[in-house]
């Protein structure tokens, strides 16, 4: 009996859910579909993974090369920083505006690594 109760309990919240978001407006609106809520959850978690794992990548490049990268958002010559714009996915046409916004807060980035690959993901697409 506590079954059957259960049962018709979860397919009358599964029809007044079908019928409240047939009523939900198609114009812009701050609150979403609540039937692609686990498709929203579902993708989050999948963007966050590839960020994450991109992130980490770069993380790792400027620990292992941070006084290159320094030198090289300085003016030396070098491939290292092309290699930190390739990871961190940086457009080709963007790279000669990201690299002047680098030297302009060059010694914020000498003195914190973090700092820099914050500065490298924000560019990143």
């Amino acid at each position: 009996m506590k079954v059957k109760r259960d049962a018709m309990g979860i397919q009358r919240f599964v029809i007044l859910s079908l019928i409240l978001s047939a009523c939900a407006p198609q114009g812009a609106s701050h609150l979403p579909n609540p039937l692609l809520l686990p498709i929203y959850g579902t993708t989050s978690v999948l963007q966050n993974a590839s960020y994450n794992a991109r992130r980490g990548k770069v993380e790792r490049f400027v620990a292992a090369h941070h006084a290159q990268l320094i030198a090289e958002i300085g003016g030396a010559e070098g491939g290292h920083l092309a290699q930190a714009y390739t990871l961190a996915r940086i457009p080709e046409t963007e790279r000669g505006v990201v690299t002047s916004r680098l030297r302009a807060d060059l010694k914020q980035y000498r003195g914190s690594q973090e700092a820099l690959v914050v500065a490298l993901m924000v560019h990143g697409a």
